[in-house]
């Protein structure tokens, strides 16, 4: 297995000013590095802001880029493993075609290559059929896909980190929602909950984008906000021991990682109905499902006032069984899969 070489390939990856973009994936790059049976590495695009020419180049100095340091190159990769389907796997498709005739191509959907693309185009039909293996992080993800294929369904893999035994600790939040500030996470889903809610609450929010919201909120003295705009994954870890539920009210949500990390501390997660949602919460017993439609911000406020009032060994069955439903989705554990997925490429290449 020396020899063996793999390049993962994404748009989508972390920088300096964006350190969590993409992190499920680099995350899954730095776990097979470790494994020492094949050599990996990673060429991705960063997320970093861009304006004028610069924002128009982002994709073509990206491909021109990949030209000179991966066909024009000695190195040889047996596999070329696509993050995010369309148009990454132009790159890997020209590699195969100009470079190695017998490399095969891995493709991870995320979500956004299949959400976006409703109906597709011929070159993102057409480019199928260069793919040995396809890999959808969620059954109802590989549902939508334009056409049957006999793929695997796989998570990009939670932090081990949230795995630990962590001691317990007092809850300092009554839930906590995790993700990029933008509508489609439900922002104002969570700002009309917020702003409407007749108890006490104490509320961590993480993630980066519009906070503007918060400022809004302050007219309702019944919440308490703490806004965190970047986590480390330890710093994570913490917050997530130190509340009591998390809450996720997405449109659209392939898998929803951040869910598999709340449950593998401990925490019961409310969800709308999503791809990842269905795929992941269990509805009264590690969480609460809402419908995703009209009536969502009521059902979810029940739902957390809910989970609020249980009783402590009822709170504890759920969070038991929280943990127990993360446990396939540890990146560890994943990481083993694509290896195995690797492995009998490489076999029927030979």
């Amino acid at each position: 297995m020396s020899d063996f070489r793999v390049l993962l390939l994404s748009n989508m990856g972390p920088s300096k000013n964006k350190p969590n973009s993409g992190r499920f994936v680099y995350n899954q790059y730095e776990s097979l590095k470790k494994q020492g049976n094949c050599h990996v590495d990673f060429y991705y695009l960063d997320q970093e802001e861009k304006s004028g020419i610069a924002k128009l180049l982002r994709y073509p100095l990206f491909f021109v880029r990949f030209v000179l340091s991966y066909i024009f190159s000695f190195k040889k990769y047996d596999i070329i493993h696509v993050h995010f389907y369309f148009p990454n796997v132009l790159l890997a498709i020209a590699y195969k075609l100009f470079r190695n005739r017998r490399a095969k191509i891995v493709v991870t959907f995320h979500g956004s290559d299949i959400y976006l693309y409703s109906t597709p185009g011929p070159l993102y039909r057409y480019s199928s059929r260069f793919v040995d293996k396809f890999i959808f992080v969620s059954e109802k993800l590989k549902q939508r896909f334009f056409k049957p294929v006999s793929g695997s369904v796989l998570s990009a893999g939670v932090n081990d980190l949230f795995y630990e035994q962590h001691e317990p600790s007092n809850k300092r939040f009554d839930f906590v929602f995790v993700g990029n500030l933008n509508k489609n996470k439900g922002i104002e889903r969570l700002e009309s909950i917020l702003n409407n809610f007749q108890r006490k609450l104490t509320v961590a929010i993480v993630g980066s984008g519009d906070s503007s919201f918060i400022e809004r909120l302050a007219n309702n003295e019944q919440v308490s906000i703490h806004y965190f705009d970047y986590c480390s994954a330890q710093q994570l870890v913490t917050i997530y021991n130190e509340s009591y539920m998390l809450i996720n009210l997405s449109y659209n949500e392939s898998f929803g990682l951040v869910m598999a990390e709340a449950m593998a501390c401990g925490l019961p997660v409310i969800a709308t109905k999503t791809d990842g949602s269905t795929a992941q919460v269990i509805n009264g017993e590690n969480g609460f499902l809402i419908p995703n439609d009209e009536n969502v911000c009521v059902n979810a406020t029940s739902a957390i006032e809910q989970v609020l009032d249980l009783t402590e060994q009822n709170y504890l069955s759920m969070r038991l069984c929280a943990v127990k439903s993360a446990a396939p989705y540890q990146l560890s554990s994943v990481t083993e899969e694509v290896l195995k997925i690797y492995a009998k490429l490489r076999v029927d290449n030979e």
